[in-house]
Formats: C-alpha cells, structure tokens, sequence
C-alpha cells in the first residue's frame, strides 16, 4: 500500500515541477518574443542612440532572471554578454558591478559569515534569541522583524544589516530544525533582509535610495529634507506596516513547524577566537554605525573585517578554507547592478518617465488619482532602473508633476518613498539580493514574496498611506 502511495506522490510532485516550469518557459518565450520586437522599434523623440537595444535586452534580463528558467547567475552572465556584443554601454558601464562596493560588501558577508559559524559565535547568538522567544514561527518572525528592524536607526547600510544577519538567520533556522531550501528556513532569512529594509525606507540616511533622494533633492532644488518630516511622513504607516505585515506575509508564504529547539551548550568561559571575532564583529559594527563620521564606506569595512578574520595569527579561519565558498551568486549580483548601471547610461527610466507623463491625466481636482499615477510612475522606472537610480529620473520631475497636479513639490517628492518599500521584483532592491547570495536562496520564492505583499500593501498600506499623507498636509 505505501508504495502505491509513493509513486503517487512523486508523480503528483515532478509532475507539478514540470507544468511550473512549461509554464516558465512559455512566459520566458513571450519575452524574449517581446523583447526582440523591442530592439527593432524606433527611438522615441529625443531619446538616446541605443536605447531600444538596450531596452529589448534589459527585458530579457528581467524575464531570465523572474521566470527562473535558467540560474539567476546565468541570466547575469546572458545579460553581461549580451550588452558586450551589442555594444550598448562601455566596459567599465557593463561591468560596474564588479568594482562596485555592493560585491565586495558581499564577499565580505561571505567571509565573515564563514568565521561565525567556524567560531561558533552564531551559537551563542541563536541561544540569545531561543530563550527570549517562544519556540513558535510567526513570534520567531516577528522577533526577528522588531530585531532586524531597530537596527535601521544605527546601522545606516541595509546591504550592512543584511550581511550581520543572514548567517545568524541561518543557524537559527539549522537550530530549529529547517534544511537548506526548506520554506521555514527561506521565511527566515527573508524575514532578516526585509525587516531590516522595508521600515529602513521610512529612516532618511537607514538606506542608499533615501540618500540618493535626499542628494538629488540637495542639488537640484538645493533644499534638504529635514529628517523628523522625512520620518513622520512616511515611517508611522509605511516603517511600522511593513513590521507588522511582512511576518504575517512571511507566515502565511513559508510556515513550517519547527522542530523543539533545545539551548546547545557553548560554555560559560569565551575561547579565545570567539573573543577575537567578537570584537571584529564590534569594530566593524561601530564603523557602519559611523560611517557619515569617517567617511569609510560599509563595504569597504566589510572587506577591512574579512581580512582580519582571515591573517595567519590574528584570524580565525585559514585561507583555503575560502574555497567551501560558493562564488556564482556574485555574477547575479554583479548583473543585477550592471543593469542599473546600463539602464541609466541609455537613458532608460528618464525615457519612460517622459513617455508616461503624457498619459498621467493629473489634475487638482482628482487627488487621489494623481496619488495612484506618481505611485505607478514610480514602479515603472524602478523596474527599469532600480531603486538606487530612480530618485535620479524621478526627482527633477517633480516640478512638472506638481504643476499638473497642483500639489506641493515636497508632496510629489514623497510619493517616490512607497515606490521603495513595496516592489514586485528581487533584482531592484540590492539588500534583497544579498539576502538572496548569502542565504543561498531560490528567486522564485523572493518574487512570491515580493508580489503578495505588493498586493497587501496596494490594499492596505498605500491607502492608510495616503490618508496619512493627506491628514499632514503633503498629499494636497
């Protein structure tokens, strides 16, 4: 009887695997169709040489990398050297991602999180969180959300706070029982990366979009945005929403039981590596905390901490043992910020932001439209840009939308901070894909992830956020 029963399983199972990934390849087929039909259309009035190609392959980039018909670091690769032949951008353009501090704060993640778990100072971490919350998933996640979260406001990196807290999300996960690419192990890890950034978008310096759009606000209108008002207008609903939603997201998407998770014993007395590694992990956390102070970029501290971790006498882990590394996720990174990078160089986002003004149809009379339109403007030049470089297209917009719509400047300026806090895809946010390279994790799920708290969110957030907005006076 039970062997029936199995076959039955397997079939159900490999069978399911096989209709998702048809129907991965089918939607694949209509955006490479889409994306080819793309390149041959003619520029729009006034847009750069070039940029239809490099539309048509940013497209397919996408479509690689959401349908996961191939590993996310070979849609990069496909990506890389598809913009090469194509010639598109130059070299240092392509390949930016590769020099930019986002790799080498990921190599640096790698390295430490490989000391952590030699060390076994992520023991003692775990212990810590296992006996201050109850041994259930959602009061696991919701801890780790208001831990994950409160960091925002001294760690002003969120690819930082992603790096500090994906290896102790993994060996919690190892602790309760989850294997790799298990859902409650994946919940884990996704719950540490969006807890740390989803409500660090409501913190103005907690991460880089905020002060790519505090900069470009500086230069452009020379204003600056004091941080109580930046605060006060978009952390009450947006930060404290996605505290309270994303465990419930989590939950709902990745529940597992955990097994009964007894405290190991570590041993009242430190060794002498976990000492060591405890003050790198202190000297380096001091650093991000005062990065605006010395000026030492978070990745560069990153790659400063894995050196020691790894000096013959001073370290904790030998050199080859740099070799149970994976290295291919570096390419997805890589990729990912290739194409930003690309993107922006063709004039991509400011393009589209020009093609969709038109059709925007704002007025005074319709403010709750208008909200809708800027928020939709938003998603659409990030996807094509990223977050990081869509406050450059957006911001020197927003003179022309607030004419349109007879809002405040400051008003329209702020609708771009929802756009950063509820996104569909894994790519646009680069904390999300650290999470995604140190936890070695799947992108299907991330994008499950990211669409049904989009769908929250535009149910219940952008609301709430609106009335919010409109009760301040900066939606008006």
């Amino acid at each position: 009887m039970a062997a029936p029963i199995r076959r039955s399983l397997i079939r159900e199972h490999f069978g399911f695997v096989s209709q998702t990934f048809t129907i991965s390849r089918a939607v694949f087929a209509g955006v490479a169709a889409t994306a080819v039909i793309v390149a041959f259309l003619p520029a729009p009035a006034g847009a750069q040489d070039g940029i239809m190609p490099a539309a048509a392959i940013i497209i397919l980039a996408i479509g690689l990398w959401s349908t996961s018909v191939v590993p996310p670091y070979v849609g990069a690769l496909v990506f890389l050297f598809a913009a090469m032949v194509a010639g598109i951008a130059p070299a240092d353009v392509v390949f930016s991602g590769f020099h930019a501090g986002a790799m080498w704060l990921v190599f640096g993640g790698l390295v430490i999180g490989l000391a952590v778990r030699q060390v076994g100072v992520d023991k003692r971490l775990v212990n810590a969180i296992l006996t201050r919350f109850p041994p259930h998933y959602l009061a696991l996640l919701y801890g780790v959300a208001l831990g994950a979260g409160s960091l925002a406001f001294v760690i002003p990196s969120a690819s930082g706070r992603v790096a500090l807290l994906t290896p102790i999300m993994m060996a919690l996960a190892e602790r309760l029982g989850f294997p790799a690419d298990s859902k409650g192990r994946t919940g884990l890890v996704l719950m540490g990366a969006m807890g740390t950034m989803t409500p660090a978008f409501g913190v103005l310096p907690a991460n880089v979009p905020n002060m790519t759009f505090y900069g470009a606000i500086e230069s452009i209108y020379r204003i600056q945005i004091p941080y109580g008002e930046y605060l006060v207008t978009n952390f009450p609903v947006l930060g404290i929403g996605g505290i309270i939603l994303y465990p419930l997201v989590i939950f709902t998407l990745f529940r597992e039981q955990p097994k009964p998770a007894e405290i190991e014993e570590t041993g009242g007395v430190w060794s002498a590596p976990e000492r060591r590694l405890t003050v790198i992990l202190l000297l380096a956390l001091a650093l991000w905390i005062t990065d605006t102070v010395h000026g030492v970029a978070p990745a560069w501290v990153a790659l400063g901490a894995a050196l020691v971790c790894l000096l013959p006498g001073v370290g904790m882990i030998p050199g080859k043992a740099l070799g149970e590394i994976n290295y291919t996720p570096l390419f997805f990174l890589a990729g990912v910020i290739g194409l930003g990078a690309v993107a922006t160089h063709a004039g991509i986002g400011d393009a589209a932001a020009k093609q969709i003004l038109p059709v925007l149809d704002l007025s005074p009379e319709t403010p709750v439209r208008n909200f809708a339109s800027m928020i939709g403007l938003g998603w659409v030049v990030a996807i094509f840009t990223t977050m990081p470089a869509a406050p450059s297209v957006l911001v020197p917009m927003a003179d022309a939308l607030a004419e349109a719509s007879g809002w405040s400047r400051n008003g329209v300026l702020m609708t771009q901070v929802a756009t950063w806090m509820i996104f569909p895809f894994p790519y646009q946010a680069p904390p999300v894909v650290v999470a995604m390279v140190l936890g070695d994790l799947r992108i299907a799920p991330i994008i499950k992830m990211l669409v049904t708290y989009m769908i929250v969110g535009v149910i219940l957030l952008l609301p709430l956020h609106y009335l919010w907005g409109r009760w301040l006076g900066v939606f008006s």
